[in-house]
């Protein structure tokens, strides 16, 4: 569940960005700040939900590797499709609903 919030808030964090198609979601654009503090919240809510399961030393190595292959996963992605984004969301959601069930 951890990864799966965690590639919520690198698709935040990379909407902000100026390399993001801004046709395609243009309320990101229109509230930026806003939307990076509640990414950088989400990505500190994962690392919570890292260190409840490994200490937190631990936790975040696994964190910041995460970060970095999820954000990279995603930027490949959007530059390839747009479409991808929606697969990548819906793949995140459907992990989070089998973890509370």
């Amino acid at each position: 569940m951890a990864l799966a919030i965690l590639t919520i808030a690198c698709f935040l964090l990379y909407a902000t960005s100026k390399y993001f198609p801004v046709a395609d979601v243009p309320y990101v654009k229109e509230h930026k700040t806003k939307i990076i503090l509640l990414a950088s919240a989400i990505s500190f809510l994962s690392l919570f939900v890292f260190s409840s399961s490994y200490d937190f030393e631990t936790a975040l190595m696994i964190w910041l590797v995460a970060f970095m292959t999820l954000l990279s996963a995603i930027i490949l992605s959007v530059k390839i499709n747009i479409k991808w984004v929606w697969v990548w969301g819906g793949l995140c959601v459907l992990f989070i609903l089998i973890d509370f069930v």
